[in-house]
């Protein structure tokens, strides 16, 4: 009799990604922060993925190409209790038919639905903190620190908020929001030395009022520099106000909301990035990152910035820009016309800057956010 053929081992099958639910109060189309992190992470999660939002105006076409559901509720008032109460009605409901094994709370008022989504499955819950919220919303942070399974901060800065509310809080990891690699720009040099600002002109701690300040002192050394403003919001025509009241109209170039597109090629045709953010005391006002800063480093942008908040987390001192004391004019405006008259030193900067960025890539961010996700899944389920 032939001896039968001894049969090969198998391999063993790769464990599926487990299936995650997102809760969000906002998503887009809306724009911002949380909007963007959120997207980046769920675009690149590998298993199953629903989305529980918030509704926004013109969420319907922007739903319909995504390739995972999303799923709102109505939002009247605008991010009030009642609109929140309905999204965590609609986590329930939806947990019991989806059935994730993890759950992404991406906001502190999104704990209390998320509490819920666990104690239905046994799923993980994992809790991304931002800054403001924290000490906007402190019951609520104490509630997401001590019981979610895992946090996660955007920076530094945030993670010390988080702990100085809750400091008995759980795992509490730091993972910066993402950027895309990138994009080839086709913008030109500009002819006349290039500062460039890209924020909301809706907040004060921006920084807007000490570029105003610095913008002189510059002016002095570089006859013709100009101040390129990007951006819109409330405070546009207090801006528009000052630079016409200072005399400085023909060194201040208001271009308001612009494209992705027009934006890369403003990054790729300005010299110096400035924006001087500061943070309150209280941790209510400031950037919790600033993923703004990365951006520009990724262009190849040389940085000038305060050396406050979650910027620090940005920007690399000496690297890939410069700190400064953000409520200080002179320091601004001293480290911006180093960096404009020395050109070998914002050549250096310049590529610094390049490598510094491509830690917030988001391939290194959505697996370092995988990687942490898998393991909290693996420890709880043990």
């Amino acid at each position: 009799m032939k001896p039968s053929k001894p049969s090969m081992p198998s391999k063993p099958l790769k464990p599926l990604t487990p299936r995650l639910l997102v809760v969000t109060p906002v998503f887009p189309p809306a724009v911002g922060g949380i909007e963007s992190l959120t997207h980046g992470l769920t675009e690149r999660w590998a298993g199953q993925v629903e989305i529980l939002t918030l509704d926004e105006p013109g969420s319907s076409e922007w739903d319909a190409t995504a390739r995972y559901p999303v799923r709102r509720v109505t939002n009247v008032p605008r991010g009030g209790r009642r609109s929140m109460a309905r999204l965590t009605g609609a986590v329930v409901a939806q947990t019991r038919r989806f059935r994730p094994e993890i759950i992404l709370s991406m906001h502190v008022r999104c704990g209390y639905a998320a509490a819920l989504a666990r104690l239905i499955t046994g799923a993980v819950w994992i809790q991304y903190y931002h800054a403001k919220e924290v000490p906007t919303w402190p019951g609520a942070t104490r509630f997401c620190a001590r019981r979610a399974d895992r946090g996660v901060a955007v920076s530094n800065y945030t993670r010390s908020l988080v702990r100085a509310v809750a400091p008995r809080s759980g795992p509490l990891s730091v993972i910066p929001p993402g950027i895309p690699s990138p994009r080839v720009a086709t913008g030109s040099p500009r002819t006349r030395p290039t500062i460039l600002t890209v924020a909301r002109i809706n907040d004060a701690y921006k920084g807007h009022d000490v570029i105003l300040d610095a913008l002189p002192m510059i002016r002095d050394r570089i006859p013709d520099v100009l101040w390129t403003v990007v951006g819109g919001g409330d405070r546009t025509d207090w801006l528009r106000s000052e630079v016409r009241a200072r005399g400085l109209g023909a060194h201040v170039e208001l271009v308001g909301p612009v494209d992705d597109v027009t934006r890369d090629r403003l990054l790729s045709s300005s010299d110096v990035f400035v924006l001087p953010s500061r943070t309150a005391g209280d941790g209510r006002t400031g950037e919790g990152f600033g993923i703004v800063y990365a951006e520009a480093a990724a262009a190849g942008l040389p940085i000038v910035a305060g050396s406050q908040g979650g910027v620090v987390d940005a920007v690399r001192d000496g690297v890939s820009g410069v700190l400064v004391d953000p409520t200080d004019p002179r320091q601004v405006a001293a480290a911006v016309t180093e960096l404009l008259t020395d050109d070998a030193r914002r050549a250096r900067m310049s590529a610094a800057a390049r490598d510094w960025s491509r830690r917030f890539e988001w391939g290194r961010v959505a697996g370092s956010f995988e990687e942490l996700a898998l393991t909290a899944f693996d420890r709880v389920r043990r």
